[in-house]
């Protein structure tokens, strides 16, 4: 049986919550009511549960097969933002690849994402992008297959030209391998044009990973 005791470990110190008992490691749950978060001060405490991470086009790169158009930059008004994109054209499914050192504390299951486009003209025809992955660790071989591909939900452009469009977060994607704590993880997106009717180039600006994490940091 494990007690909690809580005490002053000097004098105008705080308190100290501590575990004594049989067992050697206890977890001590905090459970604020309704919607109040733990906090240290007036500083809300990082706890363990999604993360996410912006990956840009320009972190990315056309696959060697089938693969999608080389990064270009588009200025639309003079310093105004200008679109760095990878254009997936109509015609055919097209891939680029991404890589990630996953954080430590990822607790190597399924992740998310959302894609980030814009198209140039008018055609409010919908647009939708796949992904899948594999994990590799040390001294693990790089030539190895993808997990299954995973598509979002395809999501028609507003028809006004240079919008910015975001997919809905998508289903889980199981990452293929392995996966391990701080294992490289390979990507391939592509363009579902099976799944769209987008008549334009989607240009691609970049994804967001939400991956969830199981320890308070990376250490």
């Amino acid at each position: 049986v494990n007690e909690f005791t809580i005490a002053n470990a000097a004098a105008g110190a705080g308190p100290t919550l501590s575990s004594t008992g049989d067992e050697a490691n206890v977890d001590i749950n905090l459970n604020p009511k309704g919607s109040g978060v733990l906090k240290s001060g007036t500083a809300a405490i990082k706890i363990a549960g999604t993360e996410t991470m912006w990956i840009p086009a320009v972190a990315m790169y056309p696959a060697t097969t089938n693969g999608c158009g080389d990064i270009a930059q588009t200025e639309l008004t003079a310093q105004y933002p200008e679109v760095k994109a990878l254009p997936f054209d109509t015609s055919s499914d097209e891939y680029a690849q991404f890589a990630v050192a996953m954080p430590k504390s990822w607790n190597e299951d399924t992740i998310t994402f959302q894609s980030y486009w814009s198209v140039a003209g008018t055609n409010a025809g919908t647009v939708c992008f796949a992904l899948q992955g594999v994990a590799v660790s040390s001294d693990d071989s790089l030539d190895v297959a993808m997990g299954t591909a995973v598509p979002n939900t395809a999501l028609a452009a507003s028809g006004t030209t240079n919008d910015l469009m975001v997919n809905a977060v998508s289903g889980a994607v199981t990452i293929g391998g392995s996966p391990a704590a701080g294992d490289e993880v390979f990507f391939n997106i592509y363009r579902d044009v099976s799944a769209d009717d987008q008549t334009a180039d989607a240009r691609l600006l970049g994804v967001k990973i939400f991956y969830t994490t199981d320890a308070a940091n990376d250490a």
